[in-house]
């Protein structure tokens, strides 16, 4: 049997919004990430979206897989504590090639990383002292 020919890697997904360096505040509960689309994707693929706090220092990494050219960053990945936190996001295509034994899809690139941006993003609000 013939086997199936891999597609050619996509390009480099294009990041529209937010700027880089876009500053948000505990007003925001919620984030959008932007991209372009790299055209239409197959059936299998998908993009997978990474964002890391930076300022944690502790490798909280969140990883995502959306068919759609947008993700909103969940508030549970808002920063723990009271002061602003930089994160580092991008984007990437990838394509599943099976299953592990637990049924979760195997993902594998089908194509180049974004460039990266950063946002800062405020934490909880400061606890107020009680009053008599």
């Amino acid at each position: 049997t013939p086997t199936p020919t891999v597609p050619p890697p996509y390009p480099a997904v294009n990041l529209l919004l937010p700027p880089d360096g876009a500053s948000f505040t505990l007003a925001n509960d919620s984030i959008t990430l932007q991209w372009a689309s790299i055209g239409t994707l197959r059936e299998n693929e998908a993009y997978i979206v990474i964002i890391e706090d930076v300022t944690e220092g502790e490798g909280r990494r969140l990883v995502d897989y959306v068919r759609d050219t947008k993700y909103i960053v969940p508030v549970s990945f808002r920063p723990r504590d009271t002061r602003p936190h930089i994160f580092r996001w991008w984007v990437s295509t990838v394509r599943q090639t099976g299953t592990d034994p637990q049924g979760q899809p195997i993902w594998t690139s089908a194509g180049a990383n974004s460039l990266q941006r950063v946002f800062s993003w405020q934490g909880i609000a400061p606890e107020g002292t009680a009053q008599p």
